[in-house]
C-alpha cells in the first residue's frame, strides 16, 4: 500500500482547499482489531481510535465572473485530536495520543476561460500534545492548475511543498473533481479528505449516502532514541451515511461501515529514508475494524 504513504505527504501539507465559509465539526470511532507488522504477520498486539476534528474555513475576499469562474482568498483553521487505545504496541511505533492543527491560506483565480490557479500556504502542529517542540511545526503549500472540463468536472496538476522530511522536499500533485448534483447525487474528490460517492435526496431534509471510498489520516513528529521520525496513520474506510438538513445553512451525518485498512508507518525524517521506505512490500497496519461517525456542518 505504498501509495498511502505517498499520500502521507498531502496529509501533512494539511491545507483546507475550500473557499466558501462553512464551520464543521466531527467525531469518528474506530474498533479494536489486531495489529501486523512490516511482515504482515500479527504481533499479539492491537488498537482502537477515536479521532475528533473540526475547524472553518472564511473568505477574506469572493468575486464571482459572468462565466461562474471564482478568484477568492480564505483563510482555513483545521484542528483534530486522535486517541489511540494501543495494546501490546510500542509508543515508537504507534503514539497514543496525536494532535494536528493548520493554519492555511488560500488563493483561487482564472487564469483563463478553462483555467485556473490555485495555491496554498500552510502550517500547523504535527505532535503528541505532550511532546510539542519546535520540530513539531511544520510548512507547506502548493500549487495546482486546474482544468475545468465541464461544469461539474476539474482536474489538476501541481506541485507541493512540505518540511516534513527534513529539507523541503516538492512532489507533484493531481487533482480530481466531479460531482452530479440533483436527486441523485455522485461526488469524485481526489485532493482533500479524498472521497467518493453516491447519494439519493429523498427530500429537502434528508438523503442517504453511499460512500465507497474515503482516504484521510493524521500524523506526528516523534523523537525515538535522539532521532527525529514522522509518524502518519491513514485509514481507508466506506460505509453508509445518513445526512440530515436542520437549517437552511446547516446539517448532520450520521455514518457506519468498515475501516477497511489503517496503517501505522514511521519513518526517518530524510528524503533518502522516505523514498527506501517503498521497497517495503507491506507496511505495519491494524486489520479490519468497525467504523462509526457523527459530524456537523454549517455554511454561512
Amino acid at each position: 500500500m505504498k501509495i498511502l504513504l505517498s499520500c502521507l505527504v498531502l496529509l501533512v501539507l494539511g491545507t483546507s482547499y475550500n473557499v466558501h465559509a462553512q464551520a464543521y465539526f466531527k467525531s469518528e470511532y474506530a474498533t479494536a482489531s489486531s495489529f501486523k507488522d512490516e511482515n504482515n504477520q500479527e504481533t499479539g498486539g492491537s488498537g482502537d481510535m477515536f479521532k475528533l476534528q473540526g475547524g472553518f474555513s472564511l473568505p477574506l475576499s469572493y468575486k464571482q465572473y459572468d462565466n461562474g469562474r471564482v478568484k477568492a482568498l480564505a483563510v482555513s483553521l483545521d484542528a483534530a485530536y486522535g486517541i489511540f487505545n494501543n495494546k501490546g504496541i510500542s509508543t515508537d511505533l504507534h503514539p497514543d495520543n496525536i494532535l494536528n492543527t493548520t493554519v492555511s491560506l488560500t488563493y483561487l483565480t482564472p487564469i483563463s476561460n478553462k483555467w485556473s490557479l490555485l495555491a496554498v500556504l500552510g502550517g500547523g502542529v504535527y505532535s503528541d500534545p505532550s511532546k510539542i517542540t519546535a520540530k513539531s511545526i511544520l510548512g507547506s503549500g502548493g500549487a495546482l492548475f486546474v482544468y475545468h472540463i465541464l461544469d461539474n468536472l476539474d482536474i489538476g496538476v501541481g506541485v507541493g511543498v512540505t518540511n516534513s522530511y527534513g529539507v523541503p522536499m516538492a512532489l507533484p500533485m493531481g487533482y480530481i473533481n466531479w460531482h452530479m448534483d440533483g436527486k441523485y447525487e455522485v461526488r469524485v474528490n481526489m485532493l482533500e479528505n479524498m472521497e467518493i460517492s453516491g447519494a439519493v435526496k429523498f427530500n429537502d431534509w434528508f438523503k442517504l449516502r453511499l460512500i465507497g471510498f474515503e482516504l484521510d489520516g493524521m500524523s506526528a513528529v516523534m523523537d525515538v532514541d535522539g532521532e527525529s521520525k514522522l509518524f502518519g496513520t491513514m485509514s481507508m474506510k466506506s460505509g453508509l451515511q445518513a445526512d440530515f438538513k436542520i437549517g437552511k445553512q446547516s446539517s448532520i451525518q450520521i455514518t457506519g461501515g468498515g475501516n477497511w485498512y489503517r496503517d501505522a508507518v514511521v519513518v526517518n525524517r530524510s528524503i533518502k529514508d522516505y523514498f527506501r521506505w517503498f521497497g517495503r512490500e507491506f507496511d505495519p497496519s491494524f486489520k479490519t475494524a468497525g467504523y462509526f461517525s457523527i459530524g456537523y456542518k454549517y455554511g454561512f
